[in-house]
């Protein structure tokens, strides 16, 4: 259990720590959630704020750690100069995740994570057409036009 005078030096030391970040302008962000009911085939975007820091900042998605590049389904911009959003146009099994958004500027950075986890299960579309000497060979099938 604690004892109050640990809880008021806790307290205090949470006090001075935002006071003297925000004295230095470093960025701070809102922190941003995914929707909890996404399924497959759902859109999801969400936004990443910063209320406190001096401009100009530098917005840098993340997705398990690894800078978010261009994704096939995935794009971020900056919106404004406060906001970046990041949009999912087509949720699956692979967009799970823990998505990071890390804001910079010229006196320090800020970063807020939220986990994305999509409903449902992924699906394996493929053709058995000759199983031979305990190999499977798989082949594609063609669409009639």
């Amino acid at each position: 259990m604690w004892s109050v005078p640990k809880v008021l030096i806790l307290i205090i030391f949470r006090l001075i720590s935002n006071f003297v970040s925000a004295e230095t302008g470093e960025p701070k962000i809102k922190p941003f959630q995914f929707s909890t009911d996404i399924n497959l085939g759902m859109r999801e975007a969400v936004h990443c704020i910063v209320t406190y820091g001096e401009p100009p900042f530098e917005f840098m998605w993340f997705k398990d750690g690894q800078l978010l590049e261009s994704i096939r389904g995935i794009s971020y911009r900056k919106t404004d100069e406060f906001m970046s959003s990041l949009v999912i146009s087509k949720v699956d099994a692979d967009s799970n995740g823990n998505y990071t958004c890390r804001v910079t500027n010229s006196v320090g950075s800020d970063q807020k994570s939220a986990v994305l986890s999509v409903k449902g299960k992924k699906r394996f579309v493929c053709s058995y057409n000759l199983i031979r000497m305990g190999r499977i060979i798989l082949h594609e099938k063609q669409q009639k036009k």
